[in-house]
């Protein structure tokens, strides 16, 4: 690290925003004072690490100064939020139900994520006017949820909006946007022609980087098998427009200047034409500075290079590195580039390079394998096999699709296609997915300094080996280690408990009125963040959509093993439930009172409703009462009037935590149920300015009047007990 300042500025920029990007200020000023003793350290000992702490006050300042202009932006939208709108067209998407419009306003710093509902045809550059409210992403109320705000931030979108009605004010006929959307459509067209089905589905998001004609299970199984990043226009694609265009003119005759710089403009003018990602910006300021290299006939450093790439993006956009996408990126190059600089010292025999070729995805794959685990809880143990096969693929049909996408349909386009269903067969194997659930970011450092250690050979030294093996305990002893936990989960207007023992989840309840797909987006997220795959035992208090939409959802994706439902009047709708469990091959058992429900450390009896109760559905909800890891918990489902009087004849005890009825309704949790149970913590699961006006007033008046401590997802996210 001597000779690469560069990389210890942008490790240290990085370091600085992390320290107080959505942190306490506790946590930020212990992380900053450790940063700053152990960088001390080292410049004591070696006068070389001065680089680090200017990137980390870079960094802080950078990370506070964008915090204000955030701030200020908020304040100007304010006063707009129920005003006219008029604003100039970027993007225009197609999502499930929608059209999605890019927008960007005069006087504010953020872009406006505007979804439109009408069928007016509306093109990029165009200046349209609408009345709507303006919306700022919602932060991560569950963990493990995918968090809009840090997503939509990092591509300096701060805003969403909505409407039934737009009128078009001029029409673009000509400027960047204008043109760009004509080149796109005409590819899109084109590849519509020259390929077919799932196959030019997978050719647009190559290409183009539009996934919206990829069905969600195809997302998911891309996910599944590691092969994730293909559907993206990454770097490589970026590197093999502007290499393979640069070789090829210095093929044909022409000087190394004319070559680069024809080079990098295609490369720069194909990932604008692809939305810009971050690891495309950053694979074309490398290849631009491999290009200088080249011209000026110095040496090229892969890690500085890499470094400078990232350096510039966060000055020109500090908060790219709230994406994944970034993180997972440059992890990606330095892996790659540590592994190249470690094979070039080798003698290079032709075993040698069949070895390393062999070997290469398996070494990506354990380098990249911490922050993959930090930032998405699970990873596929055998994923290089598919990448191993994948990448080369995908490279030779990213090539053809790109080089003849002006060309009529031929043999060649059918050779592409070939190998674009090679690799979605490849995307829908298994390969021995593990998940370990969070791990915290120490968790990673000492990783990676054991993976160094390892690899260097440390272990010769019996100091370093005694450090190495207790590193090896702390890594699998964090992962091993017991997390029991009792949760509520934000599922906005709907009810979710999830208890985290150490034989499976259980959830009880999942379902909301107010949020499509909690099930995948919210349930399925918090499983993998608790080290789970499946739900070992999920039920559904009663037949309303917000207590099991979600239930179904995972239900259908195969993803619970049991499945308990009350013993009462079958519906339509619990019939529904009962085929698609049966179908999906979940084993399905029946509640009623007395049945209990046991585990390590949790034991909770059924005290509602009676076999065959006759009651109205909410009145009829199951409710549990009982111990979990050592507190007194009663669940009340939707249970109100007379199946709260029913319930009150049914040995109710005082409890730790309740569970509120019907998320605060009025007609529930009444003052004499709150003679009996006594709460300590009543916990309400509703949805933020939900129609129906829960909690009721009344209801909030009798809790504080029994000295009961209030918890409210809407308020707080998710609420969970350790």
């Amino acid at each position: 690290m001597k000779q690469r300042p560069l990389v210890l500025i942008f490790a240290g920029a990085l370091s600085g925003m992390a320290a107080v990007w959505n942190q306490k200020i506790s946590t930020a000023v212990f992380f900053i004072v450790v940063i700053l003793i152990g960088a001390g350290i080292f410049i004591v000992k070696k006068k070389t690490f001065w680089p680090f702490l200017v990137g980390f006050f870079v960094g802080l300042c950078m990370l506070f100064i964008k915090a204000q202009d955030i701030h200020k932006d908020f304040k100007r939208a304010a006063n707009q939020k129920t005003a006219i709108l008029q604003a100039t067209v970027c993007q225009v998407a197609k999502t499930e139900k929608s059209t999605a419009f890019l927008l960007k306003k005069k006087g504010l710093e953020g872009k406006i994520m505007l979804y439109y509902t009408g069928d007016l045809k509306v093109m990029p550059g165009d200046k349209i006017v609408t009345t709507t409210q303006l919306q700022v992403w919602e932060k991560q109320t569950n963990p493990g949820q995918f968090s809009s705000q840090n997503y939509y931030f990092s591509k300096e979108i701060y805003y969403r909006a909505y409407t039934k009605e737009i009128k078009v004010l001029s029409h673009a006929t000509g400027g960047t946007l204008f043109w760009q959307h004509i080149i796109r459509m005409f590819i899109e067209q084109k590849i519509q022609k020259q390929y077919h089905g799932e196959a030019a589905a997978l050719v647009r998001g190559m290409l183009l980087g539009d996934k919206s004609d990829l069905g969600k299970d195809v997302v998911d199984d891309f996910k599944q098998s590691g092969l994730i990043h293909l559907l993206a226009v990454s770097g490589l694609h970026i590197s093999l427009a502007g290499r393979s265009l640069y070789r090829l003119l210095k093929r044909i005759g022409i000087g190394f200047f004319c070559s680069s710089v024809v080079g990098f403009a295609v490369a720069l003018s194909y990932a604008i034409l692809t939305g810009g990602s971050v690891s495309s910006i950053r694979a074309v300021l490398m290849l631009g500075v491999y290009f200088l290299s080249q011209i000026f006939g110095q040496s090229y450093d892969f890690f500085s290079s890499a470094a400078f790439a990232g350096i510039v993006i966060l000055l020109w956009h500090p908060l790219a590195f709230l994406d994944l996408g970034f993180l997972l990126s440059f992890c990606a190059v330095f892996v790659i580039g540590w592994i190249q600089e470690k094979e070039q010292r080798k003698k290079k025999g032709w075993m040698r390079q069949i070895m390393e070729r062999v070997s290469f995805p398996i070494k990506i794959q354990i380098g990249m394998l911490p922050i993959v685990l930090y930032l998405q809880y699970e990873t596929p143990v055998f994923s290089f096999l598919a990448n191993a096969i994948a990448v080369p693929a995908a490279s030779i049909a990213f090539t053809i699709a790109l080089a003849f996408v002006w060309a009529p349909a031929c043999f060649l386009h059918r050779v592409a296609e070939i190998l674009f269903e090679v690799i979605l067969w490849l995307s829908r194997q298994e390969y021995g997915m593990i998940t370990t659930g969070h791990v915290p970011f120490l968790w990673v450092l000492i990783f990676y300094l054991v993976f160094y250690g390892c690899i260097e050979k440390k272990f010769l030294r019996p100091m370093y080996a005694a450090l190495m093996v207790s590193g090896m305990w702390v890594i699998i002893g964090i992962v091993l280690l017991p997390k029991n936990s009792l949760a509520f989960l934000d599922v906005g207007q709907g009810d979710c408990t999830a208890i985290r023992a150490n034989g499976g989840m259980i959830f009880i309840d999942g379902g909301s009125s107010s949020v499509k797909n909690i099930g995948r987006y919210r349930m399925l997220p918090y499983l993998r963040y608790e080290g789970f795959q499946k739900v070992k035992i999920a039920i559904i208090t009663h037949m309303d959509e917000d207590h099991y939409s979600g239930i179904l959802e995972l239900i259908e994706m195969k993803r619970v093993c049991y499945l308990g439902l009350p013993e009462v009047k079958k519906d339509g709708t619990y019939k529904k439930i009962e085929r698609a469990a049966k179908k999906a091959g979940t084993k399905i058992f029946y509640l009623s009172k007395d049945r209990k429900l046991l585990a390590d450390r949790i034991s909770l009896s059924v005290l509602h409703p009676q076999k065959g109760s006759d009651l109205e559905k909410n009145a009829a909800s199951l409710v549990f009462q009982g111990m979990v890891f050592g507190k007194k918990v009663l669940i009340t489902g939707d249970v109100e009037k007379e199946g709260e009087e029913e319930l009150q004849k049914e040995g109710l005890k005082p409890v730790d935590v309740l569970k509120v009825a019907h998320h605060g309704s009025k007609n529930a949790t009444k003052e004499d149920f709150l003679k009996i149970t006594y709460p300590k913590i009543a916990v309400i699961s509703c949805g933020k300015n939900n129609r129906y006006g829960h909690p009721h007033k009344d209801v909030i008046q009798r809790l504080l009047q029994y000295q009961v401590q209030i918890k409210r997802t809407d308020q707080e996210g998710a609420i969970i007990f350790r």
